[in-house]
This record gives C-alpha cells, structure tokens and sequence, in this order.
C-alpha cells in the first residue's frame, strides 16, 4: 500500500541521511559516559528520559525526564521517530554534562530504510550514536561465534545477542558499533535501563 504523502516524503528523508550516516573509517576513540534514552507513553503524553552513565565508575551522573503534553504521533512501524523523537531530543537538550556515545531504545541502521530512530536522532544531537532494540525490524540473524549478525541482501545491518539488536547509529563505523557491542557484552545497556525506568516512573505520575 503506498504511504500518505507525509510518510513518504519523510521516508526520503530516512534514506537520504543513511547514505551519509555511517562512516567507513572508526570515529569513536574514548567511550567513558554513555548517554541512554528511552520513552513512555501515558493519556496523550510522551516522557522521555536521557541518562548520562560513567561506565568505568558504573554511576549515573545526570539524568534528565522530559514530558510532552499534548497530541502525539501513532506507532506507525519504521516512523518510531516521529513518536519519540522530538521528546528524546528536548530531553537530551537539558542535558549539563558531556558524553561520548549516544544509545537509543530503538533501531538505527537496522530498519527499512536504513534510517531509524538512533541514527535520526543521532544527526539531531550531533552525536555518535548507536540503536539498541528488543527485537529485530527487517534482517535475518546469521549465527557468528559469540554473537549473531543481522544480515539483508549482502548487507550486515546489525549484531544480535539473545533478543539485543545493536545496530549503527550516527556518525559510528560497523568496527565502532563491535567496540560497543563488546563494552556491554551484548546485554541491554545500564543507562538505557536507567532511562527506560525513569520514563515509565514519570507517566505514571501523569
């Protein structure tokens, strides 16, 4: 079925970025704070938590919720952002401390169009960023040694441990995106579980 116009002209959008998102060479030197970003949904309201995390020290060092009122954009499978997005990023702009990485409840290189929520809100932060989701959006698992690859065509998309996708986000190279599979093991990361905790703590005050 061919998409409302809106949908469309956005899903160009999606694929024009991708083609500018994600970088041959390795971006990410230093990966000491983490910021995790999540979201809940409660009455026609949006609470997005932005959680910066030292993973040496294992501690939160800012945590940020962030609620939008008002009338808020359906799931619409593969236009997530258009949900979450602008929540997160309000949430991420009252940030006061710095970050290296940006890690996001949602997939990124691993989408339709190449083009999801951690890599749009990536360019919208102007950070690096990567995706992590629950579940796989398109792609096929392939097995490799300690971890799975999510593969199209002839296209690694992402890696997968269990039901964890990790997927490149913004500004990060595949070689990136295996350092910071790595750095969490593969698991559903610390600050995102912060932020996804926080999120659902804050709609249920609404």
């Amino acid at each position: 079925m061919q998409p409302s116009p809106h949908l469309y002209f956005f899903g160009k959008i999606q694929e024009a970025l991708a083609r500018i998102a994600y970088p041959v060479e390795d971006r990410l030197r230093v990966v000491e704070r983490v910021c995790g970003v999540d979201a809940a949904y409660r009455r026609g309201r949006v609470a997005a938590a932005a959680v910066v995390y030292d993973v040496g020290e294992k501690r939160v060092v800012e945590d940020v919720v962030e609620v939008v009122s008002g009338r808020t954009t359906p799931y619409i499978p593969g236009f997530l952002v258009l949900r979450e997005g602008p929540a997160m990023l309000q949430a991420l702009l009252r940030l006061t401390v710095g970050y290296d990485l940006l890690v996001v409840d949602g997939h990124g290189r691993a989408h339709p169009r190449r083009c999801g929520l951690a890599t749009l809100l990536g360019f919208a932060a102007d950070k690096p960023s990567i995706g992590v989701a629950k579940s796989i959006l398109t792609g096929t698992r392939q097995p490799s040694n300690s971890h799975d690859k999510i593969v199209e065509g002839d296209e690694v998309i992402g890696l997968a441990k269990g039901k964890i996708v990790y997927s490149q986000g913004y500004g990060v190279s595949f070689n990136d995106l295996l350092k910071v599979f790595n750095l969490f093991g593969g698991a559903y990361p610390e600050p995102l579980r912060v932020a996804d905790r926080l999120s659902r703590e804050a709609v249920k005050k609404l």
